[in-house]
């Protein structure tokens, strides 16, 4: 009898551990399912204006892309993108991101002094076009180190998205570089007041959504802003001149996401989402070239005058620019190394890149 029991114990024992893996693995199964149907909504900070066109970077940037995530997605993952800076103000979106107030911010970079390698962007005349750009930020080191440093503050770059040329839009002709000197101008970067005294301009600090009003009053006289927004931002309407060629083009802004609002998502999200991503960036940057190309169209529908800088006058902003590259290279050993490979990436670029001539002679007087 001691035996039966035992054995009966044990049949017993075994059915109920069967009994428990059974169990074990449909509530796993059905903890996949909840898994699988759990839906994730992130916010996206914008301080810009809503896009005008469907075709133009900032609508693909932001509408189409949040769009397709949901799509492509089947609806697990919606972003809800809040534009005029709703959320927070460029001087609070790094910490907000950081404090989870925000989970992704889409603009360009307003923190140097916290994330001194961001401001490479700034440089005048780093870049040769959109194609040189994004060879730059993609397959150089300095995209590498650009990353990077953002990473070390808890965010990932997820994409680009260039915005055309940034150039200077004034209520006054500026055909020469004495021109610009005692004009009052819109600072757009708090590392450009080294340039702005080397031209004898008095840096103005007012928001992006101010601008208009600004010249319109008369507290400054321009703005070294995107040139499309004569038309986006009405400044035709206050601002009857712009100059080119542009000092930064394109210039970029970009989506940067919460690494601990990313980590949340499951991993085949977030491979989703990444790849939409780099389909939205090659897309966007097709956007920014159409708003280049129609730079003087759009002058000449709303009245502005386009003023084209010969050759030794452009030269002239350009080396004005250049004590503002040692400044930026002075600040660390990263931008220090970020100066010299874009010192030497341009070099190479022009001279296998014989038509990266085209991107001056477009714009420059005959």
């Amino acid at each position: 009898m001691h035996k039966k029991s035992i054995l009966v114990l044990i049949a017993l024992l075994i059915v109920t551990l069967l009994t428990a893996g059974c169990g074990s693995k449909n509530e796993g199964g059905e903890g996949d399912k909840a898994a699988d149907s759990k839906t994730y909504t992130l916010s996206m900070n914008c301080p810009y204006p809503p896009p005008v066109h469907e075709w133009e970077s900032k609508h693909i940037a932001h509408e189409k892309f949040a769009e397709r995530v949901k799509e492509e997605t089947n609806g697990r993952v919606n972003i809800k993108v809040y534009y005029n800076g709703q959320l927070s103000s460029t001087n609070e979106a790094l910490d907000s991101l950081k404090r989870g107030v925000t989970d992704m911010e889409s603009s360009t970079s307003y923190w140097g002094g916290v994330v001194p390698e961001s401001d490479v962007i700034w440089l005048p005349f780093w870049s040769k076009g959109h194609e040189h750009a994004m060879h730059v930020m993609r397959e150089t080191k300095v995209g590498e180190m650009f990353e990077e440093a953002y990473q070390k503050q808890g965010l990932k770059v997820l994409f680009y998205w260039p915005v055309s040329i940034e150039g200077l839009i004034s209520t006054e002709p500026i055909k020469t570089f004495d021109d610009i000197k005692g004009t009052k101008l819109r600072m757009g970067s708090s590392m450009w007041p080294t340039w702005f005294k080397s031209m004898g301009v008095t840096p103005i600090n007012v928001a992006p959504s101010e601008q208009y009003e600004a010249m319109m009053r008369g507290t400054m006289d321009g703005t070294i802003y995107v040139l499309y927004s004569i038309d986006t931002y009405k400044f035709y309407e206050v601002a009857k001149n712009i100059t080119l060629p542009g000092f930064i083009d394109p210039f970029l802004c970009y989506v940067l996401v919460s690494e601990e609002s990313w980590n949340e998502l499951p991993e085949d999200l977030q491979q989703t989402i990444e790849g939409i991503a780099k389909e939205i960036e090659a897309e966007a940057v097709i956007g920014s070239q159409k708003l280049t190309d129609s730079i003087l169209e759009i002058s000449d529908e709303n009245g502005v005058t386009v003023n084209k800088l010969n050759k030794e006058e452009f030269e002239k902003f350009r080396a004005s620019a250049m004590p503002l590259w040692d400044e930026f290279a002075a600040r660390n050993e990263n931008t220090a190394e970020m100066v010299e490979i874009l010192k030497e990436d341009l070099k190479q670029w022009e001279a296998n890149n014989p038509e990266s001539k085209e991107w001056e002679e477009r714009w420059l007087a005959e």
